[in-house]
């Protein structure tokens, strides 16, 4: 199979995608039209029935995208084809320019960020629950899409010094440029993680290859980079910290690896793979140690503010089908959350168990497994989390463990639906959470 030609069903899928929503704008309800169309960068939020129609069309283009992608996968994992680092960028140029191209996205975070960065910028804590003030354009946008107070802030201060950084230079170009850069920077980030896995990972140049497709070409990672999400930035430092421990400066490359937690915390998580390597190990717990110091406010911010106003409701996710099953149980939501925590983590001990078992064995697919496992603990695993989970699956590319996690990488979308289309009945609720999950089913498949 020609690796070249499945590879082109990635940017192909887009082009459907932006076609397909571009004409149903064209049938866009009033109340689309009259307000959230409107806004700098239309995001899909309660459109009901329209929004469900508009999901439809992103997740069945990158369904198709996946297919192409992961067809190109096998084809460079069975070594009957190759393709070249120039090639793939070419892949996820085209893909993420025809994604650019998509006149809506769904998610709001983009606003998030260009907020907390005006907030530093102005000298307000984005740490803190405080009421925007009225009259900034940049405030008005995101109070649009989220409310007043917005939520606190969770990301790292390096982040949020860049996100100011961004908002003080295209101040005068308005709120549409400064919201669009922060999407241009995400998007740039997962491209430089293509020639950053290539560097990083080890192997013959084939495998290395196969690695950085499997990561920077990835469909969903794609479009969650060109929504502006972050992680793309973290995980692009992380492999950064990988290349450098590959040339042979281990105890920089684990502190870089670390301190990328200042910009999301997730990627404190590389400082333990990262601290594996004894030669490393010192850099890593320094850096994480900096980044933790560092990231306190965050810390401070979700104990003292977040954690007192969210509420826990779970969708698209294992603990989705586990609470409202919880709910006939116990008739207090107490109760059935409790109970819905600990299923999740039972689920996830097993999970972690083997992937422990594997370790040991030198089998480095039980990576993937503690990936797993730590996926079943989230409630709400939006699209962008799995951007993490990329790196690690291309640790065993062809075991089992790692194609679930590329297809939890498609279901992870279905996450998207509650937000796009409204909350879903109860019924509807479960079963969008066992349609989340059902990637997890390739575990139990006999070889």
């Amino acid at each position: 199979m020609n690796a070249r030609l499945t590879a082109l069903a990635v940017p192909s899928a887009f082009v459907l995608a932006s076609l397909a929503m571009r004409a149903a704008l064209k049938h866009a309800p009033a109340h689309a039209a009259a307000n959230d169309l409107l806004q700098p960068v239309a995001v899909v939020t309660n459109w009901n029935a329209y929004g469900a129609l508009l999901f439809a069309a992103l997740f069945l283009a990158l369904a198709l995208a996946t297919a192409g992608y992961l067809a190109t996968l096998r084809t460079l994992w069975g070594r009957r084809d190759e393709l070249s680092i120039g090639w793939i960028v070419a892949i996820a140029v085209a893909a993420m320019a025809a994604a650019w191209t998509i006149p809506v996205i769904f998610s709001s975070d983009p606003y998030a960020y260009a907020a907390y960065g005006e907030a530093a910028r102005l000298g307000i804590d984005p740490y803190a629950r405080t009421a925007l003030p009225n009259g900034n354009p940049v405030f008005a946008a995101a109070i649009w899409q989220w409310g007043n107070p917005l939520p606190v802030c969770v990301y790292g201060p390096t982040f949020v010094a860049m996100a100011a950084a961004v908002t003080a230079a295209l101040h005068p170009a308005g709120v549409t440029a400064q919201i669009d850069a922060l999407r241009a920077l995400a998007s740039l980030s997962w491209l430089a993680c293509i020639p950053l896995a290539y560097a990083a990972f080890p192997g013959e140049r084939t495998a290395r290859a196969a690695a950085a497709f499997a990561i920077g070409a990835n469909p969903v990672a794609l479009w969650c980079a060109v929504e502006g999400h972050n992680d793309a930035l973290a995980v692009a430092v992380v492999l950064c910290g990988f290349v450098a421990m590959r040339r042979g400066r281990y105890a920089l490359g684990g502190a870089v690896a670390a301190l990328a937690g200042t910009i999301k915390l997730p990627a404190l998580a590389a400082a333990a793979a990262a601290s594996t390597d004894r030669r490393a190990r010192w850099g890593a717990a320094l850096g994480a140690l900096a980044a933790i110091a560092l990231s306190f406010p965050v810390f401070a911010g979700a104990l003292t503010q977040l954690a007192p106003h969210g509420r826990y409701a779970p969708q698209a996710s294992f603990e989705a089908i586990v609470k409202p099953a919880a709910l006939l149980l116990f008739r207090d939501d107490a109760g059935a959350t409790a109970l819905t925590w600990f299923a999740a983590a039972v689920a996830a001990g097993f999970c972690a168990a083997r992937g422990i078992a594997r370790l040991r064995a030198d089998d480095p697919e039980g990576w993937i497994f503690v990936a797993l496992a730590a996926w079943l603990l989230i409630p709400n695993p939006y699209p962008w989390y799995s951007l993490w989970m990329l790196p690690v699956a291309a640790l065993a590319p062809q075991s089992r463990a790692a194609s679930t996690a590329l297809w939890l990488s498609l279901a992870s979308l279905l996450r998207y639906v509650p937000d796009a289309a409204g909350a879903p009945s109860p019924a509807a609720a479960a079963a969008l959470g066992v349609a989340a999950t059902l990637p997890f089913l390739r575990l139990f498949r006999s070889k």
